[in-house]
């Protein structure tokens, strides 16, 4: 079986998703290729994210997932659930919760990593349970 730790340590590479380095959405969908064992659909609306304009990137990624998943609450999530976060400068966008108390999601310097929910509470835009 494979371990949620071969996930941590990533590098972020921008439109990556691989072990070699992956972005914000790249690691959601490796966790649940080699977690969860199945297929997320591939994001695709013909436009790149660039990272420049959040509040346009935050509106796409949650327009994706509203349609492939059902919303989720703060207080509700589980292990598997996708995190759209707003207003992050040093992480990427979009995290997944391993467990209810942790998120896997992307930073600029370190890579992919894993941070305690609670102190992602205030940056929590919306969550989403893949009907996958």
């Amino acid at each position: 079986m494979f371990d949620t730790n071969k996930l941590i340590g990533i590098p972020f590479k921008l439109y990556r998703k691989d072990f070699f380095g992956c972005d914000c959405l790249g690691i959601v969908q490796m966790y649940y290729h080699f977690i969860k064992e199945k297929t997320l659909p591939e994001f695709k609306d013909g436009k790149p994210f660039r990272f420049r304009n959040k509040k346009q990137d935050i509106e796409r990624m949650t327009a994706f997932f509203d349609r492939i998943a059902v919303p989720i609450e703060f207080n509700s999530l589980t292990e598997g659930d996708v995190v759209v976060l707003k207003n992050t400068d040093s992480s990427g966008a979009l995290g997944i919760c391993i467990n209810n108390r942790q998120l896997l999601h992307m930073d600029l310097v370190v890579g992919s990593c894993l941070t305690p929910l609670r102190y992602l509470k205030e940056l929590f835009f919306a969550g989403f349970r893949p009907n996958v």
